[in-house]
């Protein structure tokens, strides 16, 4: 079956057309850290789309995967990035990650959170546990789309198999991977794993409004305004992943109520996270995320703006800033509002358009390694496995020759500073 597709798919059809809904009135302190442009369109554009938004859902049912339909560039870059992935986890499968059989890794299926970008293999350190759900993700697309083979598939069972050993693999996109993998793999074991540890965090807790309260408390409390929507959000998608497969137990109305309280949020008369303001630390990522949880609970007066503002944030050149004090080229925020708007409005033509130049960007960033290093030289594997996952859900068809990098030289740094180079749980 696929499952997580159905569930997507919902999210465009109340995004995209019918009336509009009413939002009603719900966190974890993180684990390592935080993680974290004029585009011409009009209102008209902005409301278009819902059949773009229905094909880029179906990727994640495996029936839209053409990988026909992506550039050479594209299908390049996604089949490298994975590689890279697989070159950098901690492989507990034989030698997946080519590095000996015998190695210095702590074998836990986990990715470093930096390394310098001439990297081969994982560090010894032990992998931090907020990474493996979203890093699998890239993993998974990968595969999923038919870009990547055998190796890169054991690698995502390499992290499936780390989460079942660890309950502390608890993080929002963890849940999402759990339930993707489970059905890639035809196990149901992983949406199993994904379940309980989904389980366990919502009942310590409290319940799943609780779970979301914290968080964004949490976050607030520590000036991570933008990290509501992007925490949030997954979780909205990891309740939606676990009532496809576990129907009738209460999941759909968790996934519900981690929307509502983003939709909630935004609206108050002095939000947490303000989205007019494009200062806001991880501005990019929250407007990208909030955008998810809009179309949800079919706000749409409240997704066009956000969208409006999303795409009026993107430079000429195609990538996003961190925000409006961290302007620098991101490519961590432009590959979460690639995703994001893959995941729920693809074909108006505004968003076409920032979806080619988003993708040229990333495209023309990638070093031959397969990564995504920064200017720094500093590499991310969650930042690659975000950009694998944005390729992957846009597959743009947009041409070889329209992807070559404008400057050979660029190097866009992955994150403008330190506060922002950290994982989000």
């Amino acid at each position: 079956m696929k499952l997580l597709g159905v569930v997507l798919l919902a999210i465009v059809s109340s995004a995209c057309s019918g009336d509009l809904g009413t939002a009603s009135g719900g966190g974890d302190t993180p684990g390592q850290g935080n993680d974290p442009g004029q585009a011409a369109g009009s209102q008209n554009d902005l409301e278009a789309g819902s059949l773009g938004a229905r094909a880029a859902f179906e990727l994640f049912r495996g029936h839209g995967h053409d990988a026909g339909r992506a550039s050479r560039a594209v299908r390049r870059a996604i089949a490298a990035g994975a590689a890279r992935l697989a070159d950098l986890q901690a492989d507990t499968t034989g030698d997946n990650a080519r590095n000996g059989l015998t190695d210095a890794d702590p074998d836990d299926g986990g990715w470093d959170f930096t390394l310098a970008s001439n990297a081969t293999a994982h560090t010894a350190a032990v992998s931090p546990p907020n990474l493996f759900g979203e890093i699998g993700l890239g993993a998974w697309a990968a595969v999923e789309s038919g870009l990547a083979g055998n190796r890169v598939l054991v690698a995502a069972l390499d992290a499936g198999t780390g989460m079942q050993r660890n309950p502390d693999i608890d993080s929002p996109p963890d849940f999402v991977f759990g339930v993707l993998l489970g059905e890639l793999a035809d196990n149901p074991g992983f949406a199993e794993v994904a379940r309980a540890h989904y389980d366990a965090r919502a009942a310590a807790a409290g319940n799943a409004k609780a779970l979301g309260v914290f968080i964004r408390d949490a976050r607030h409390a520590r000036n991570e305004d933008g990290l509501i929507p992007y925490d949030l959000g997954w979780l909205t998608l990891s309740a939606a992943a676990l009532d496809a497969v576990f129907p009738g137990a209460g999941y759909a109305g968790d996934a519900d109520v981690f929307a509502e309280l983003v939709v909630e949020d935004l609206t108050e008369a002095t939000p947490r996270f303000d989205f007019e303001d494009p200062a806001e630390p991880f501005y990019a990522i929250g407007v990208a995320w909030a955008q998810v949880a809009a179309a949800w609970v079919d706000v749409r007066p409240l997704f066009r703006q956000l969208r409006s503002r999303l795409l009026d944030q993107q430079h000429a050149n195609g990538a996003w800033a961190a925000s409006a004090t961290a302007p620098a080229d991101d490519l961590q925020s432009t590959a979460i509002a690639l995703e994001t708007i893959a995941l729920t409005d693809r074909l108006n033509a505004r968003s076409e358009r920032a979806v080619r130049r988003a993708t040229r960007f990333l495209v023309g960033a990638q070093a031959a390694t397969g990564g995504w290093p920064d200017a720094a030289n500093i590499e991310l594997p969650l930042v690659d496995a975000e950009i694998v996952l944005a390729l992957a859900l846009a597959h743009t068809d947009v041409g070889d020759a329209d992807l070559e990098p404008s400057s050979p030289t660029a190097r866009p740094r992955a994150l403008e500073a330190a506060a922002y180079a950290q994982p989000v749980p």
